[in-house]
């Protein structure tokens, strides 16, 4: 399981997730399944790296997570539209907005 899973699964159930030095904090409104709780354990140094910002996304945007997906799209679009700009262009320009967006909020949406 990619670390994206793991927090789609902690958010879906309405936990969060904080890096605090070494340590990992966990937070929800109540206690999350074990086999989630040991994959984040197992998984640790990987997650905080992806909660300090230093993840990136996949390479191809059809393995982003999904909002993610239509950040891009929405900003492409708009670029494309509003801005006159070529498709690729566009796109080009959405992926690094998205991609450094990504980097500075840990992928959190």
């Amino acid at each position: 399981m990619i670390v994206d899973d793991l927090l789609v699964r902690v958010y879906g159930a309405g936990g969060t997730l904080e890096p605090t030095g070494d340590w990992l904090r966990v937070r929800a409104p109540k206690p999350l399944p074990d086999d989630l709780l040991a994959e984040l354990r197992m998984r640790k140094t990987e997650v905080l790296a992806y909660l300090r910002g230093t993840a990136e996304l996949p390479a191809a945007l059809g393995n982003w997570p999904e909002d993610w997906q239509e950040q891009f799209e929405e900003r492409a679009a708009i670029m494309e539209y509003d801005g006159n700009l070529p498709r690729r262009e566009a796109e080009r320009r959405a992926e690094e907005l998205v991609r450094a967006a990504y980097r500075r909020t840990g992928g959190r949406p």
